[in-house]
């Protein structure tokens, strides 16, 4: 027979639950400039706790229960950034631009935080008048939570009570810039580009016009990924399937292909390799010798969604095709200058 479960009641310092011997047990749950406290008082009596509750009011920051000795300090010093920058390149698996970012952003914080421990960090004292003047703030506050939610998750150092940024810190959305103008590359003038690119370039030029990757993926793809081929008439005008290892969310990812885009991938896998840097150059260089507006290779995945929705495809498709979650995501951030397919109307 399952024991019945007991009732969270409240006090006025928060709430009461029952401990494994069945003791009422008193917890603070208050929030104070900004962040929020939710912490035992390790009291079994209504006085015992009111008692810590002083004490908590007093000087929330720095609140212990009697007797309980003083966390050592957290700085965000070297030797920690260190250790979280490798965290998200050996765990995580973040991409080299994105942790050369990270790492500009780390120490920025460093620099603001200076002093401060971390489990004593004030939304409104001291992360918002940081912020304030800065730019970026989006990518800022996503490495500020990324820190903080290590400490919590991998490193086990702070609790939620002492994390600033929980559910009071959004990273802010920006509104995406193929809202305001097209992403989409012409396909001619794809065409023309290619036309002016070593072979070596124009492979994963068409690797990413075939699958809609993005440039990492094809980077991963490169020194980590494989190329199925698939039996003759299986699938019309599908020669294979080209398998990245690890997307930008961490998942395998395989995507079936046409012969062109196949044997284009095939010789990726030879060379072993991709400089996303030299890749990009090389793409501004020929759209330069070709006399076309200049454009990425982050603008593919755009474009591939853009051409396929104009051609008829259904959004759902595109987005399967893509690996979004939802065809919203493919229509809201990478087809919103594609034409919805004409319907019979009066005239």
């Amino acid at each position: 027979m399952r024991k019945r479960r007991r009732a969270k009641r409240t006090w006025e310092g928060g709430y009461i639950i029952a401990d494994a011997r069945g003791r009422d047990t008193f917890y603070i749950r208050k929030q104070f400039d900004g962040r929020r406290y939710d912490l035992s008082t390790g009291c079994h009596t209504r006085r015992a706790a009111i008692k810590q509750l002083e004490r908590f009011e007093a000087n929330p920051s720095g609140y212990q229960r009697q007797g309980e000795a003083p966390a050592k300090p957290l700085p965000l010093d070297e030797e920690l950034a260190a250790e979280f920058l490798s965290w998200c390149r050996d765990v995580k698996g973040n991409s080299q631009g994105w942790l050369r970012k990270q790492r500009v952003y780390v120490s920025w914080w460093a620099g603001q935080l200076k002093g401060c421990d971390l489990r004593r960090v004030i939304l409104t004292d001291h992360i918002k008048p940081a912020l304030k003047k800065a730019s970026a703030t989006g990518h800022r506050i996503a490495t500020l939570k990324a820190i903080y939610s290590w400490l919590r998750k991998e490193k086990h150092l702070l609790t939620v009570a002492e994390d600033p940024t929980f559910q009071t810190l959004a990273v802010p959305q920006a509104k995406p810039a193929q809202w305001k103008k097209p992403k989409a590359i012409l396909r001619n003038h794809y065409l023309l580009a290619r036309e002016h690119l070593a072979p070596n370039w124009r492979d994963p030029m068409d690797v990413q016009a075939g699958t809609g990757w993005h440039v990492t993926e094809v980077q991963r793809f490169a020194e980590g990924g494989s190329a199925e081929p698939v039996p003759r008439g299986s699938t019309r005008g599908v020669a294979g399937v080209l398998i990245c290892p690890q997307t930008k969310g961490g998942e395998m990812l395989r995507t079936a292909v046409s012969a062109g885009v196949f044997e284009a991938g095939k010789r990726l896998l030879d060379r072993g390799s991709l400089s996303i840097e030299k890749y990009g150059l090389a793409v501004k260089a020929a759209c330069r010798a070709a006399r076309i507006p200049l454009f990425t290779p982050g603008r593919f995945r755009h474009s591939v969604a853009t051409w396929a929705i104009n051609n008829g495809a259904d959004p759902a498709s595109v987005a399967a095709f893509l690996n979004h979650k939802s065809p919203r995501t493919t229509m809201r951030f990478y087809a919103t200058h594609a034409t919805p397919k004409k319907v019979p109307t009066l005239v």
